[in-house]
């Protein structure tokens, strides 16, 4: 019950941002990350859950050495985020990045090896999986430096969540166990081998983050940024289990900003100091050019 109501909790605040009520599109980009939400103690029996016990059988033949060692784990969520950045018209140097979030080919995965006097075996387990959903991420811009009176260089740092479908999972597993014959070094019996695959429960994600990233705007228009996430969150499959996550993210991105964030009234007063400046150096050439 505690679960499920940190579930709902954690859905509810992806999507509530108390932000002035007039909102500006200000740009719409693309990035490109790699996520490493990791389930804390990742082990083969943590994912042969996500089968709702199918899989035990089949893998007992595979821990009843001796010395059973896991040697490997990795956590693979390559991703794609398609964004929209809105920008209060009141609340001056913050955005709200809103996202489309496909993750797809996300992969948990433990490598086993165990061995004693009288056999080994190796095991390789892997959840795979895909997910879509939808992103919020609300962001404080401190302008460093630029050229020509332009803040080009920025740093961005704020909170934010995410909310996610996954569909398409399933366990793959390939392993191989050999026994020693009694008294016959180098002989092997008992020897068997497993390759196959289990569906796993669609299932819904959530996540809490803290985000810092630097961009770089070129001509006005084009903004190219690296942003990094640390965070928690929840994954669970329908009629299995409910897992807390670790997230530490990093990735690139690219966005066309629609417009430079002045108003009507700055980019006039704007105009006219460029005109002021053009008829002062003017008005100075022509002293010049009459002291000849």
């Amino acid at each position: 019950m505690k679960k499920t109501f940190l579930l709902a909790a954690l859905c509810t605040f992806a999507f509530v941002f108390q932000a002035d009520a007039q909102m500006n599109i200000k740009k719409f980009g693309i990035s490109l990350g790699q996520d490493w939400d990791m389930l804390p103690g990742l082990s083969a029996e943590t994912i042969a859950k996500k089968t709702n016990g199918r899989l035990s059988q089949d893998l007992e033949s595979f821990f009843d050495l001796s010395n059973s060692s896991q040697y490997s784990s990795a956590c693979d969520n390559p991703n794609v985020r398609l964004s929209l950045v809105f920008e209060p018209s009141r609340w001056k140097n913050v955005e709200l990045h809103t996202s489309g979030v496909f993750i797809f080919n996300r992969m948990d995965a433990v490598y086993l090896y165990d061995n004693d006097n009288y056999g080994y075996s190796d095991l390789n387990i892997i959840l795979y999986g895909n997910e879509i959903g939808a992103e919020a991420v609300l962001l404080r811009k401190v302008p460093l430096f630029g050229f020509f009176n332009q803040k080009s260089w920025n740093l961005y740092g704020g909170i934010g969540s995410n909310v996610g479908y996954q569909f398409g999972n399933y366990v793959s597993i390939r392993g191989h166990n050999s026994r020693l014959e009694p008294g016959r070094q180098g002989n092997f019996r008992d020897a068997t081998h497993i390759s196959d695959y289990t569906d796993v429960t669609n299932g819904v994600s959530t996540r809490v983050f803290a985000q810092a990233g630097l961009g770089i705007t070129y001509f006005n228009r084009i903004e190219l940024g690296l942003e990094a996430r640390y965070g928690a969150g929840l994954r669970h499959n329908f009629s299995t289990n409910t897992d807390f996550t670790n997230l530490h993210s990093i990735a690139v991105n690219m966005k066309y900003i629609l417009h430079n964030g002045m108003t009507t009234v700055e980019r006039e007063l704007r105009r006219i100091e460029r005109e002021e400046t053009r008829l002062t150096w003017e008005k100075r050439r022509k002293h010049a050019q009459g002291g000849w």
